[in-house]
């Protein structure tokens, strides 16, 4: 962290900032485990199963019913693409198309990147909640994979707890998918406590059983000063 310096945003890191942010949901999209977690769901070993006896049924080789499963196999990357892609694409139309509008021009919302030598490796958001006045939630935590493990996502999260109790607020709230298990071991670490756990709403989440977790931190107040004065 020494050559690390968090900052809030300025209109100069726009192009950065959606980078880093489509670059951290790719990165799961090449991650061995996300293919394996896939590969190891009951309906994808339903399916492997129903495709490779149908087409040993209809062609009569097990060549076939090879050829099939792995075709099969084969497009299950791309259909992780389409799903990340998608993702992507909705936060370019909303709090990242206007990042100074969508969290610098109310004082309980806030965006900080992480510099290292003039380079933006890591981000975070924070926005009040709705319909709450004691909420406020984080946002679009992401660091560069070649800065991972060197404390800057400790730190942003820290920024945005600190930035939270010097408004009042009571919580930071956030929400992490099945996926993202580096952040869910990181926001357990630091004191998060999951509130619940539900399937996303979409026909592809729920067929990979991938649900969305959702944690909260309560802020501590401090405790009021003794003494004379």
């Amino acid at each position: 962290m020494a050559d690390v310096l968090i900052r809030t945003y300025e209109s100069r890191d726009y192009d950065d900032v959606r980078v880093l942010f489509a670059e951290g949901v790719m990165d799961y999209l090449c991650r061995p485990s996300t293919f394996i977690y896939i590969l190891r769901l009951p309906h994808t070993h339903i399916t492997v199963l129903v495709l490779s006896i149908t087409l040993h049924l209809v062609f009569r080789s097990y060549l076939a019913s090879l050829l099939g499963v792995v075709s099969l196999l084969a497009l299950v990357p791309l259909v992780i693409l389409f799903i990340f892609r998608q993702i992507i694409d909705k936060a370019y139309k909303a709090d990242l198309r206007n990042i100074e509008e969508s969290y610098m021009l109310s004082p309980n919302s806030c965006f900080w990147v992480a510099e290292s030598k003039g380079r933006v490796v890591g981000m975070v958001g924070v926005q009040a909640a709705q319909g709450s006045h004691h909420d406020i939630e984080l946002r679009r935590l992401c660091v560069t994979k070649d800065h991972r493990h060197k404390g800057i996502a400790r730190s942003l999260c820290r920024r945005v707890i600190d930035f939270a109790g010097e408004r009042g607020y009571k919580q930071v709230n956030l929400n992490t998918t099945t996926l993202q298990q580096a952040a869910q071991k990181l926001y357990m670490n630091m004191g998060f406590r999951i509130i619940k756990s539900k399937l996303v709403s979409n026909p592809f989440g729920r067929q990979a059983n991938v649900s969305v977790t959702y944690y909260t931190y309560d802020i501590k107040s401090e405790p009021p000063v003794s003494g004379k004065f």
